[in-house]
């Protein structure tokens, strides 16, 4: 039996069929080794996408909400165990810190590298975590003012004191504030010489806004 392949004759024994796929497969990857390279090349795409990727996902950053709470809950943590307790002075203080710390995080964080929102790849910039941390920290200051001035209700209601200490809420208001500034200076102050941010006793507002806080009770179980 005769049959042509490429214009050669071919001459099969009796009984034998010939598999013109096959043998049409097999003559065109004679005829292209490139198939071989191309998949090697595909593969090798796949393995450097997979490492863009896994980059990318070890560069994204992810703010959760309670970010800034958690850190100034642990700073007030580190004060009850050394003083056994602690009042809206150090409630002030580890804020302002809180905020310098999560400051100094994210500008080190965008020194040499760039992070992403997400991984697919949507940048995240400096100034956009820093309106984050803004956020958060206004976020901070009005929960404080409010949980204070809810406490204070529910003194005067109990006939504890006359009235709202209305100044003294406002004046705890400017003193987050004021703390956030003067930590801040700190930061930048001790990044000149490579020195971290530290808890300071720093008095904001007067002692008296400080004595009718503290006595409106239940601070250390609301803070933490």
């Amino acid at each position: 039996m005769a049959a042509n392949i490429s214009n050669y004759p071919v001459h099969l024994q009796d009984g034998l069929k010939l598999d013109r796929d096959c043998l049409k497969s097999r003559g065109s990857q004679n005829k292209n080794p490139k198939v071989f390279h191309r998949d090697f090349l595909e593969v090798s795409q796949l393995s450097k996408n997979r490492g863009i990727l896994m980059d990318k996902i070890q560069h994204t950053v992810v703010q959760p909400a309670a970010s800034f709470r958690d850190m100034r809950a642990g700073i007030l943590k580190e004060i009850r165990e050394e003083k056994g307790q602690y009042g809206y002075s150090d409630v002030v203080n580890a804020c302002g810190l809180s905020y310098a710390r999560l400051y100094s995080e994210i500008e080190q964080r965008h020194e040499k590298e760039q992070y992403y929102k997400a991984a697919d790849g949507t940048l995240l910039t400096k100034e956009e975590e820093i309106e984050w941390l803004d956020m958060q920290y206004e976020q901070e200051v009005a929960w404080q003012k409010s949980c204070a001035g809810i406490a204070a209700q529910g003194q005067v209601f109990q006939g504890n004191i006359p009235e709202m200490p209305t100044k003294a809420l406002e004046e705890l208001e400017d003193s987050f504030y004021q703390a956030k500034d003067a930590y801040m200076k700190l930061y930048r102050e001790g990044g000149q010489m490579g020195k971290p941010p530290a808890l300071q006793n720093y008095m904001f507002g007067n002692g008296r806004m400080y004595e009718v806080l503290n006595r409106l009770g239940n601070l250390q179980g609301r803070v933490e």
